[in-house]
């Protein structure tokens, strides 16, 4: 996409955003008052969903949005962390990517699940390195880490995506209205050798199983870095370890092997190990698939640039990730923890972002390789027909 439209859509995100800090700063509410509405008309799962939605708003400097009585934040760095990522993933997500509506929305939705997990680990960071005694405040917070950029980064994306769009088909419109084709500066992409379809085929499951390389791996030391013990959802405080790993690591990315009892300490329990080594599959499945499709649709045309290619992929993990970690919350819900299906769902949103925020990018990384690895393998001319003996010299 060209840097005008590319700046005219990542101007109409941050005006949305704009909006919302507006509202947040605007309108008093209690969330707890609107949860409670909706759950006395029957509809509880809606009214948890619209509270997480508003109370995302509430981390922002000045809202009059929050929980009962919480306290009001007492700084504006979060704030300026979220803009500041917020337009650059945004900005280069469109820069290196199509100019189609569902692409342009889906790589907004993605860049803003990225800002808010990167605001969410810059706070838990931040909250951390501001005390004296850091790693036992983990480890006692580690059970309620806030959520601070994670439902605003969903619910811009969700809004943004679609204004994004809408501008950037009216830019499309207006240049096709005033017979002025705008000139296209975009970087230039990779061409694509065509290749056939079996040498295609080829090609694009072995960059997706590269993709899925980083995933399974992290999934693998996962399953022996978290504990499964049966008091892994108690109120004890956990070690310094146990708290980071518990912080970045997304737990429905964790493999391990049915048959170690330990990981870091406890018992082994089942009734946890089994819907995270579900999950764990289907998100490195889903990845691998995801990634196969780009490929397919990268073949047809040109490939993205580098940049292009890792900012898709860390967008797509996350969405992935946010997924994966809804249905298994509403699957598997934790009877230990007494608690509505929704409720562990919406929970799992939040490591979901973080797990995608501080490793998502590896598969970007691991598939632009792949690419540039497979790109001069691939291009060998046919061979030409053999003619016969004699005919030379006729």
């Amino acid at each position: 996409m060209s840097r005008r439209r590319s700046a005219f859509a990542t101007t109409a995100v941050v005006a949305v955003f704009a909006w919302f800090y507006s509202f947040a700063l605007a309108v008093p509410i209690d969330t707890g008052s609107v949860s409670a509405l909706w759950q006395a008309r029957g509809h509880e799962w809606f009214g948890a969903f619209l509270a997480r939605m508003l109370d995302g708003l509430s981390f922002l400097w000045g809202s009059v949005i929050r929980y009962e009585y919480a306290v009001a934040p007492d700084s504006a760095w979060p704030v300026l962390v979220f803009v500041v990522l917020l337009s650059v993933l945004v900005y280069a997500s469109l820069r290196t990517g199509a100019d189609g509506p569902y692409a342009v929305a889906g790589r907004v939705l993605g860049a803003s699940l990225l800002a808010g997990g990167l605001t969410n680990l810059f706070v838990i960071l931040g909250d951390v390195t501001a005390s004296p005694d850091g790693a036992a405040m983990l480890s006692g917070m580690v059970w309620s880490l806030p959520d601070d950029g994670i439902w605003l980064g969903l619910s811009l994306g969700l809004v943004g995506g679609v204004v994004a769009a809408h501008v950037v088909a009216l830019a499309q419109l207006t240049a096709a209205a005033m017979e002025q084709g705008e000139r296209d500066d975009s970087p230039a992409p990779v061409e694509t050798p065509r290749l056939s379809p079996a040498r295609g085929r080829a090609r694009a499951v072995r960059v997706a199983t590269w993709g899925a390389l980083p995933t399974l791996a992290l999934a693998l030391v996962g399953g022996f870095a978290w504990d499964y013990g049966p008091d892994v959802y108690s109120d004890a405080a956990v070690g310094a370890r146990q708290a980071w790993v518990q912080v970045v690591w997304f737990a429905h990315a964790s493999l391990a092997a049915p048959d170690d009892p330990y990981s870091l300490g406890g018992t082994f329990d089942t009734l946890i190990w089994l819907p995270r080594t579900l999950s764990s599959v289907v998100l490195v499945a889903l990845i691998w698939l995801a990634i196969r499709l780009m490929m397919a649709r990268w073949q047809r045309g040109v490939e993205p640039s580098v940049l292009g290619i890792v900012m898709r992929c860390w967008g797509m993990v996350a969405v992935l990730a946010v997924v994966v970690g809804l249905v298994e919350g509403t699957v598997f819900p934790a009877p230990e923890l007494a608690l509505p299906a929704y409720t562990r769902a919406f929970d799992n949103v939040a490591d979901a972002l973080r797990f995608a925020a501080c490793f998502g990018w590896a598969t970007g990384v691991a598939v632009a390789l792949a690419l540039r690895l497979s790109g001069g393998s691939v291009t060998e001319p046919e061979p030409a027909e053999r003619l016969p003996e004699g005919s030379m010299d006729r």
